[in-house]
Parts: C-alpha cells; structure tokens; sequence
C-alpha cells in the first residue's frame, strides 16, 4: 500500500489498475486504518479520478454476496447515491415498486439496492421496513421476490462484508469518500441497467463512464435541479434536471425537462418528509393512484426505469407503462408481493 500512497502524495492519480491493487488489499483487511484514511481523504480532497472509481467498483464488485437472477428475467436497479439532503419520500424507492408493477409481465424485473439513510430523513431501508419489508433476507429469498413480486431488495450491509473493514476509517473521517458513490455501481444481482441518481450534476459524466467501461447495457445517470441551486439524485419535476445516457455502448449528456413531457413543475416542498412514517405513507397514496406531485416525480423515474429495461423507447411511452401499473394495480401487487414472500421466508 505504501507504494501507492506515495503515486497520491506525488500528486498524480491512480490508474484502473493500481487502484484495483489498493482496493483489494483494503477489502481483504490488509490496509491498516491509517493508510485507508490517507488513501480515501487524499483522492477526496482532489476528487476521484473515473480510474480510481473502476477499480474500486471492479473490487467491490468481486466480493459482493451475489443474488441469482431466475431464468428468462432481465433485471434492472434504481440505487442512487444518496447524499442530496433534499428529505424527499423515497422516490427510487416507490418509482422501483412501480416498474416492478410493469416489468415483471414484460420479463423484468428489480434488483433494489439500498442501505439506511445518512443524510435524509428517510433511507430506503427505512420505509421499506415501514411498509412492511423484512430486509434480512436470504438470496435464495431475494431471488424468489424478482420471480414472484418482479422485485427484491437488496440490503447493502448483507452484500457487502468486506467493507466492514473500510467503516472505521470512515467513520472518523466524517466527510463523504470514494465508497459514498460506489454503491450503485455494485448491484448484487449484477445489474446491467440501471438509473443512476447522483448528490451533484459533476458526477453524471464520470459514473456514466464508470458503467461504460464495467459492462452497463443501458443506464441514465441523473440529477435534478431544485430551484434554490440544490439538487436531487433523482430525475425532477421541480426544474431541469441532467441525464448522462449510456446506450449502445456510448454516452451522451443532455438536459431533461419534465414540463415538455406534460408534467407540471412543482415546488420542493410538496416532495418533503419527516421521517421514513411519512415517506410510506406518500408511497402507499402513490400506489392508490392518487394524483399529484408524489405520483408525478415516481411516474418520471419508473418511466426511466423503463427505457433503460429497453421496454419503452422513450419516456413518453415509459410514462404510459407505468400509469398503467399503478391504476391497473399492479405496483400495488408488487409491493404486497414483496412483503409476504420475505415475511413468509423469515419466520
């Protein structure tokens, strides 16, 4: 390690594969907690290069408890990085419930990746243990949830152990690091598409790229814009919001506005929580079919959802699908599906 700790200290960056080198000998527990700190606060300070990621994303990915993907199914994930302190509903969470609800007859399906909340008042772990969700579940579970209910969720904690000898040197940093982005780029049930929220509009571009270069079939890595400047990890109805699209092998960044799609800007407050208690309960109206801002900003995000699944060509279309899954109910289905299979298989 300490060879690679001085490529950082001369002022260059690593390349793919030194940091695959220097985050292996972390997740195996062959960093000593100094030399983690130094390595994490010394990319921070910078910034990550798009390398440093991919190697980073390539390990983590190695040593991730996978989740099999039954036969026939095409799985998609829309795990954002979180990190927004927006205190919105869970969106990607309800968007992934409703393009369950449309996929799973389509042959797709959800993987949700997620993990407890560190800036928001809500993390999806949260609500969906409101909502009724068991989240400890095992991947034979999981993988019977993407049968039945076209949707799992995958609980961070559980996939991922070798990062427990990361959490220390996280936890006295105190400052966001490389693994604050590395979650999406590590789907447990390996997903190859994916919509992407991202805390900051800098970051579409890079772990756009990220997915290039590590097999992505089709993603959109988004972030909307709130009208004081902030921004959400998600696609927004509240201003414009940007899209860095992985397609065919390319990319292509552009700027998306929910209005030229017939939806109606709205302010951010209409979004907002207190708590994963309040969160569900703007899901579960969602799932209802209740109108309004909540059902607007889950139908953008599912219908991106969709695109990615390659079942829509474009979000209009995407838009039709998943109106159809709340009003027929079947999001609603899903989600209930979702609840029995992993209460069933806890008892």
């Amino acid at each position: 390690m300490k060879h690679l700790l001085a490529i950082l200290v001369a002022g260059k960056t690593l390349g793919v594969e030194q940091a695959v080198e220097a985050f292996e000998l972390i997740m195996t527990g062959q960093a000593s907690p100094a030399q983690i700190g130094a390595l994490l606060a010394m990319i921070q300070i910078r910034g990550p290069h798009v390398d440093e990621i991919t190697g980073a994303a390539k390990v983590m990915r190695a040593h991730v408890a996978k989740v099999e993907i039954p036969s026939g199914l095409r799985v998609i994930d829309t795990c954002g990085t979180g990190g927004d302190h927006a205190n919105t509903f869970n969106i990607s969470t309800a968007s992934a419930i409703v393009a369950a609800g449309a996929g799973r007859p389509r042959g797709v399906a959800v993987a949700k990746h997620g993990n407890r909340s560190v800036t928001s008042k809500s993390g999806s772990s949260q609500v969906l243990e409101v909502l009724g969700v068991k989240l400890e579940a095992s991947p034979a579970t999981l993988t019977r949830c993407l049968d039945r209910a076209g949707i799992c969720f995958c609980f961070a904690p559980s996939h991922h152990p070798a990062v427990k000898h990361v959490a220390p040197a996280r936890q006295e940093l105190g400052f966001r690091t490389l693994f604050n982005i590395l979650g999406p780029l590590t789907n447990p049930a390996g997903a190859t598409r994916q919509v992407m929220g991202v805390f900051a509009p800098e970051l579409t571009e890079p772990l756009a790229t990220v997915l290039l270069r590590t097999g992505t079939e089709h993603a959109m890595v988004v972030h909307g814009q709130l009208p004081d400047g902030s921004g959400l990890d998600e696609l927004t109805t509240t201003g414009p919001s940007r899209v860095s699209h992985v397609q065919r092998g390319a990319m292509k960044t552009y700027t998306l506005e929910a209005t030229s799609l017939g939806l109606a800007r709205v302010e951010p407050e209409s979004l907002r929580v207190d708590g994963p208690e309040a969160s569900a309960a703007v899901i579960r109206r969602v799932l209802a079919g209740e109108p309004g801002p909540a059902r607007d900003i889950v139908c953008l995000n599912a219908a991106a959802a969709m695109v990615v699944a390659d079942l829509a060509t474009d979000l209009t279309q995407g838009l039709a699908l998943v109106r159809k899954s709340i009003d027929s109910g079947d999001a609603g289905r899903a989600l209930d599906a979702l609840v029995a299979i992993t209460r069933a298989d806890s008892t």
